[in-house]
């Protein structure tokens, strides 16, 4: 009897001995695990830190790229309207297009010499006209001038020029009414020197003046 007591008293022991080092396996086994997920984990963060850093460098080099298109494709695109403009100006100087909006009508009725054509043109020019004609004729950078024929006559591109005389012009109407009628300008001296002038200049909200032909 002594003996079986003994020997389930050695079992006992035995046994808690065994649960206790499982026991103790286990723990470490689960401390193992966690570090190694702690681990795992930061590598994982520092992993993705990296891939984020590397994206937004790359997304930075990708945006300085299309900004300095971008840039580009503005200049390109400044430089093609600047040379489109040109074209326009140019096409408009020579009277290849039609052209039209506001300006303003110089009329004379008296007989003008070849000079007073000369100059009443200019100072249109000079207050920024887009384009010039002088009874319906338009002046172009082919025009040479103004002739006086023989008997006195005026004539502009083979064709004599007879009173009451149009001089119209395309431009800022504001502007050209008050470069024309200031004091000393061309209306004024006009009137100061032409016996009975009958001189008018109106404002227009439209002007047409068609292309040489």
């Amino acid at each position: 009897m002594k003996y079986k007591v003994k020997y389930r008293d050695l079992t006992i022991i035995i046994t808690g001995i065994l649960l206790g080092f499982l026991v103790v396996l286990q723990a470490r086994s689960f401390g193992d695990v966690q570090d190694r997920i702690a681990r795992d984990s930061q590598a994982n963060v520092f992993q993705e830190i990296q891939i984020l850093k590397t994206t937004n460098e790359n997304l930075g080099d990708e945006i300085t790229d299309l900004e300095g298109q971008l840039a580009k494709a503005s200049d390109q695109e400044q430089a093609l309207n600047a040379i489109q403009d040109e074209i326009k100006n140019d096409k408009i100087i020579a009277g290849e297009v039609d052209v039209q909006g506001p300006g303003v009508e110089l009329t004379v009725k008296n007989s003008l010499t070849g000079i007073w054509f000369t100059d009443i043109v200019n100072e249109m020019w000079s207050a920024g006209a887009e384009a010039v004609s002088v009874n319906n004729i338009r002046l172009t950078n082919a025009t040479v001038g103004f002739d006086t024929l023989p008997n006195g006559q005026i004539s502009l591109n083979g064709v004599i020029l007879t009173a009451p005389y149009h001089f119209d012009a395309i431009g800022d109407k504001k502007t050209l009414s008050e470069a024309l009628t200031q004091t000393g300008g061309i209306v004024q001296r006009i009137k100061d020197s032409v016996q009975n002038a009958d001189i008018t200049l109106d404002q227009k909200d439209l002007i047409q003046i068609d292309k040489v032909l």
